[in-house]
């Protein structure tokens, strides 16, 4: 099991950077930075990878379980405020990260507004 996770967290991190550059060319900010690397860290134990794709938009991949995940989208925000984002109006995407990595589909499973 931890092979694939291994293997599954480099399929997924060079596919989150190639579809990054192709999104965004964006410098980004240390907070950027600090919040996505909590979300690719064991910290956050529902995220398997995280990317911001603007300076406003912060993509968080998780296994789909069938549950809705809009709620997970509000704690992400949550998170955000701790880094400094309160106010900056970031849109959270919660997408399906075996979606991603297989096909390249980058399918929402829940998002939030982050106010």
């Amino acid at each position: 099991m931890k092979v694939y996770n291994k293997t599954l967290g480099f399929l997924v991190g060079a596919v989150l950077l190639i579809n990054a550059a192709q999104v965004s060319a964006e410098p980004f900010s240390p907070q950027h930075e600090q919040v996505k690397k909590r979300f690719q860290s064991s910290e956050e134990k529902t995220a398997k990878d995280a990317i911001w794709t603007q300076r406003d938009i912060f993509k968080v991949g998780v296994i789909n379980d069938g549950t809705p995940r809009d709620g997970y989208a509000d704690y992400v925000c949550q998170v955000l405020y701790e880094y400094g984002f309160k106010g900056d109006k970031v849109w959270v995407q919660v997408i399906d990260i075996v979606k991603l990595t297989r096909n390249g589909d980058w399918i929402k499973l829940g998002e939030s507004h982050c106010q």
